[in-house]
């Protein structure tokens, strides 16, 4: 199983346009869910963070099932789960994140 960290943002001076592209990037994709998705609470561009919840669901049980059926690593903070970007996770990977969270949210 792959593993994908998105517990920590890692400061990569010049690469401030990636985090942006990536941040754009992962929210696009978590909004493609529409109705029964998850709700993005924030998308910072800056600091490379997006929190999101899953209404009708525990944000808690589903940031346990990306860890142990997907090996996805997400924080949580409250009823949030936060993803943090950095240069090193690959736009692959966070498509990867999306597919996780559709087979469990699906």
């Amino acid at each position: 199983m792959r593993e994908i960290d998105l517990r920590h943002t890692y400061p990569a001076p010049g690469e401030e346009a990636l985090r942006a592209r990536q941040v754009r990037h992962l929210e696009a994709r978590l909004l493609d869910f529409g109705p029964g998705g998850p709700e993005v609470l924030e998308a910072d561009q800056a600091s490379g963070t997006i929190s999101a919840r899953f209404p009708g669901r525990s944000t808690d049980s589903v940031a346990a099932r990306l860890e142990r059926d997907f090996g996805v690593l997400v924080d949580l903070e409250g009823d949030r789960a936060v993803f943090r970007l950095s240069p090193q996770v690959s736009f692959e990977a966070l498509d990867y994140v999306w597919g996780c969270l559709f087979q469990i949210l699906g």
